[in-house]
């Protein structure tokens, strides 16, 4: 079994306990999504689906996309399975493409790469997406960070609830590694880091 797979077995076991703590849109994703409009809006990688409602009131579609059945059956609104390498819509669809804390799950370089080129892919010219990975900043790597920069960024986070206890895979970044991923994708714009995550607000450079 690859990362891929153990990580799609752990959020499908750890779904339930997942959603008790994990209801409640980010703050710094709302502010993104206040103001903003339009057709289509995708939330990739959306585990339960905690933004789904907050789209789903500025757009007059929005529709989730995730790997684990067990994550999308907690979901309200339409969802689909599927896999942030190769994104099951049309080009050029979506007015907004939110993709939060699900880029740092891919393993290699170039997979997160190409899951980049993806929602560079499925943008309008005139749309946007805010993108989070975890920063190395954040307070859960305290005492960690020595050993996350010697790994080249890999690390495993234990998941502890409900008598349950999980490894998950993450990539963690620092401001530079990602604005270097970034910058030799398809998309552009700012990044900024803000309550242990770093933010991008991309779009496509053509």
């Amino acid at each position: 079994m690859d990362r891929k797979e153990r990580l799609r077995d752990t959020y499908d076991a750890i779904a339930e306990s997942f959603d008790e703590t994990r209801r409640e849109p980010w703050e710094d994703v709302a502010d993104f999504v206040e103001g903003r409009d339009g057709a289509l809006a995708l939330d990739i990688g959306c585990g339960n689906g905690r933004h789904l409602p907050l789209l789903g009131e500025r757009f007059d579609a929005a529709v989730g996309l995730d790997f684990s059945r067990s994550m999308l059956g907690l979901c309200a609104g339409p969802v689909v399975r599927g896999d942030l390498s190769g994104l099951p819509f049309r080009d050029s669809c979506a007015d907004l493409v939110l993709c939060v804390a699900a880029l740092h799950h891919l393993p290699t370089r170039d997979g997160r790469l190409g899951a980049l080129d993806e929602i560079e892919r499925v943008l309008r010219d005139d749309g946007e997406a805010l993108v989070s990975v975890w920063a190395i900043e954040h307070p859960k790597f305290d005492g960690a960070r020595d050993e996350i920069r010697a790994s080249g960024g890999d690390f495993c986070v234990p998941w502890k609830r409900g008598g349950t206890e999980r490894d998950r895979y993450y990539h963690i970044h620092d401001r530079a590694s990602f604005e270097e991923l970034i910058a030799d994708s398809s998309l552009s714009g700012e990044v900024w880091e803000s309550d242990g995550n770093y933010y991008a607000c991309l779009r496509p450079t053509g």
